[in-house]
């Protein structure tokens, strides 16, 4: 596939996409999209349910309400006066951070999961201080947000983001909107009380008993999967006939931040509008980063894995590069019409 070929994914919203689709086939089916939001919590998260978070430990397999370190400004200027961070630094930091304020069985409905703890001298750059926590915008924060979100992945993901040849890449699953992988560390609470470690999050906007390692199963449910029919440019639930399953998502900002992959100089227009124009052998790599992904959760023989990249997010608004890895029919052949997802293992 050649590059100005690259990035033909919808530009409307999925919701909304999802939606007019609905209405041309006059079918009722669950929508589905690649975007994801911040979760917060809601009346189904579980409130006033289990231990009291100061007390609580912060550890893989545990579940928590949907309150988060920023909802309160007072908390933020308490916070932002115990460790001398300013306070629009400590409130653009605390944002949509988990505080970790109650647990919930995870069995329950619940909006945050940890689904893995990853112990702070087990990350490297080792961390000067909680004050490092609060300054997002500074280098130090980037490269332990970077390693962190290399240490929040299993093998799988460690060994296909290698594959894509892109230094300190790390790939992530696709989720539906509403569904946000992150990390947060211990609220301040339980910093003063001895925890020292990262949280791998599972974010939902929507409480739900839904966990993370559910999502490389078939068991995840077909609507909240990300599939494209090409013809009509719109993401369809996957039990729908569509071409396309957006399967995972690459973040190569590290690899541009240190030159090895160009970022917004990259993009050209051609014939078919804009596109990022990364050489054929980096397009090579991405791609086998996919398809090592899409074996690792499919036994299909019938699609490859595809590296596509979308110029009006690269960089996206928070200033990541990111890659989308697809479960695709490998050109010049003709794109194969499948139902179902490509998810298929237990």
């Amino acid at each position: 596939m050649s590059a100005p070929l690259r990035s033909v994914a919808p530009k409307i919203g999925p919701k909304v996409a999802l939606a007019i689709g609905v209405l041309a086939s006059v079918v009722l089916l669950a929508g589905c999209s690649s975007g994801s939001t911040s979760g917060g919590g809601g009346s189904g998260d579980g409130t006033g349910v289990g231990q009291d978070g100061a007390t609580a430990t912060l550890t893989t397999a545990t579940c928590w309400t949907g309150t988060t370190a920023g909802a309160d400004p007072q908390n933020i200027l308490k916070v932002s006066k115990t460790f001398g961070v300013g306070y629009f630094d400590t409130a653009h930091a605390l944002a949509n951070r988990p505080a970790f304020a109650r647990t919930v069985p995870c069995s329950a409905k619940h909006a945050v999961e940890v689904y893995k703890a990853v112990s702070l001298t087990d990350v490297t750059p080792h961390l000067s201080g909680y004050a490092a926590l609060l300054r997002p915008s500074t280098r130090a924060y980037r490269a332990i947000d970077s390693a962190v979100r290399h240490a929040c992945m299993n093998g799988l993901l460690v060994n296909a983001a290698a594959d894509s040849g892109a230094a300190g890449a790390s790939l992530q699953p696709a989720f539906p909107a509403g569904l946000t992988l992150g990390w947060a560390p211990p609220s301040p609470a339980q910093w003063a009380n001895g925890q020292r470690v990262y949280a791998c999050t599972l974010t939902q906007t929507d409480p739900s008993p839904l966990l993370y390692a559910s999502v490389f199963t078939r068991g995840f449910p077909t609507g909240d999967r990300t599939c494209i029919n090409s013809a009509s440019l719109i993401y369809v639930d996957c039990a729908r006939k569509h071409d396309r399953e957006r399967i995972a998502v690459l973040d190569v900002t590290a690899a541009v931040r240190a030159g090895r992959l160009p970022g917004a100089s990259a993009i050209r227009v051609g014939s078919h509008g804009r596109f990022v124009n990364l050489s054929p052998s980096t397009y090579a790599a991405l791609d086998r980063a996919c398809t090592a992904y899409l074996h690792g959760v499919s036994t299909t023989t019938r699609l490859t894995g595809v590296a596509e990249t979308d110029a009006d997010q690269w960089p996206a608004q928070d200033g990541s590069f990111e890659v989308s890895c697809e479960a695709d029919t490998a050109a010049p052949k003709k794109p194969l019409i499948t139902s179902g997802s490509v998810y298929d293992r237990s």
